[in-house]
């Protein structure tokens, strides 16, 4: 019975441990964009200040938005390319997109995209997401 209970104790500890250090890992909003109805272009300027990040994500807000590609340029001039392709509901988004390279400090993020919506004239936001 008290082997059970020490037993026990020490699951649920370890649970805890590994639950403050996963929440340690939290994203940080880069910022939010208005994207319109038709295709186009949106730039988040991130700068060195921000830090480093390991991963970025998109999250969609209001309604659907048709992912295209996206550029990061790093600061020290090196840019990645990554294809999406992606249609991502309202509420939704990306998977989580792991940088590649050593100096991972975002100079800034161009994010080609669309509201994938019914009628003319509706709009949606997406939200930057950065890991450390």
């Amino acid at each position: 019975m008290i082997k059970r209970l020490i037993l026990t104790s020490l699951a649920a500890f370890l649970v805890a441990i590994g639950a403050v250090a996963a929440s340690a890992q939290s994203w940080v909003d880069l910022g939010t964009k208005e994207v319109k109805d038709r295709s186009e272009q949106d730039t988040w300027h991130v700068g060195k200040g921000k830090g480093e990040f390991r991963r970025i994500k998109l999250v969609v807000g209001d309604r659907p938005v048709r992912f295209y590609r996206l550029e990061v340029k790093y600061e020290n001039g090196r840019t990645e390319r990554l294809e999406i392709r992606n249609l991502i509901q309202a509420g939704g988004e990306t998977r989580a997109i792991d940088l590649s390279g050593g100096e991972r400090f975002i100079d800034k993020v161009d994010v080609w995209y669309e509201a994938s919506t019914v009628r003319r004239g509706r709009r949606s936001h997406v939200t930057l997401y950065g890991l450390k």
